[in-house]
């Protein structure tokens, strides 16, 4: 979600500029598929392991977007100016408390209000991915080809964000109608149920735990429509401008994480509840309608997702091919 802000400050300042990333470990394969920057920093533990190397980059600004602990001593070790997003911590526990029914800013555009001093320009509203984020960094040198597909994630590493079953065969059996390839992706806590989709259908392939990041973003990049859970697939569908059905569950488009500059047939659809946008949780972590820690108890939001407004977005979707 960095490159739309990535890019524009490349735009706003030219090649001359240095423009760094600081992440943690685990999000550096993310971070890899930015373009526009000069260098990504890894923290393993703490900031303190990388002080020394940014100070000898002698930097003017920091811009602070993920605003926490870490990132706050990051701004007090360097002792240059920060800038910050507001995190609209208050907003989004008021929702999931069902306390707040307005949905909050969305988070890009959180960024891009940080910016602000900086005259940086927002991309037009008219606008939508590659030319409202900038290009990602993809691997597309992958086999089979997946041109004209579908990709489905099937997860992520919060229960509340799974895809049914009943969501996923009805991606498969309208594709199958279309004679449609579906490639099926994810990690490897994903790879068994891939597999077991592939070996029902022949137009199905398991990339699940095979796949890199960048080579799913590049799937991605070429598939002729996604469907995907609130998780990085999503916000890498909207990057690259591929038709988009996201799937929610225990989080909500309102907490101000849904799809940025998405291609314009693309949906959302929620749980059948009657309070929808109220979150479960910030991450998916937990449900308020079960205390199973089954991603696939039939009580838990992002199993009550009903297959047919997916099923006739996709043929609406397969016809235009």
């Amino acid at each position: 979600m960095m490159q739309p802000v990535v890019t524009a400050l490349r735009r706003h300042y030219g090649d001359e500029a240095t423009l760094d990333l600081v992440c943690l470990s685990r999000c550096q394969p993310a971070a890899e598929l930015l373009s526009g920057l000069n260098q990504v920093h890894v923290v393993q533990r703490g900031t303190g392991e990388i002080v020394d190397a940014l100070r000898s980059r002698k930097f003017d600004y920091l811009l602070d977007f993920h605003r926490t602990v870490r990132s706050r001593s990051l701004g007090r070790s360097l002792n240059i100016l920060t800038f910050a997003v507001d995190k609209q911590a208050w907003q989004r526990w008021l929702l999931i408390r069902g306390w707040r029914t307005q949905p909050v800013t969305g988070f890009i555009e959180r960024c891009f209000a940080a910016l602000t001093p900086f005259s940086i320009k927002v991309p037009p509203a008219n606008v939508y991915g590659p030319e409202a984020w900038g290009k990602l960094n993809v691997d597309k040198d992958i086999a089979p080809d997946v041109r004209g597909s579908i990709v489905v994630s099937l997860g992520s590493s919060q229960p509340g964000k799974h895809l049914s079953d009943e969501i996923v065969i009805g991606v498969i059996e309208e594709a199958r109608t279309f004679k449609t390839k579906v490639f099926l992706v994810g990690g490897n806590d994903e790879k068994g149920r891939a597999e077991h989709f592939a070996a029902e259908y022949s137009h199905v392939y398991s990339y699940a735990g095979i796949w890199n990041l960048s080579q799913t973003a590049g799937a991605i990049s070429q598939a002729h429509a996604i469907v995907t859970g609130d998780s990085v697939t999503m916000h890498i569908g909207a990057a690259t401008g591929s038709p988009l059905a996201a799937i929610w569950g225990c989080t909500r488009p309102s907490l101000g994480l849904d799809a940025w500059r998405a291609h314009p047939a693309s949906i959302n659809l929620l749980p059948n509840m009657e309070a929808p946008n109220r979150p479960c949780s910030k991450h998916g972590s937990s449900c308020r309608k079960t205390s199973s820690t089954d991603p696939f108890d039939g009580q838990r939001c992002s199993q009550m997702v009903r297959p047919e407004n997916l099923r006739q977005w996709l043929r609406d979707c397969l016809n235009h091919t």
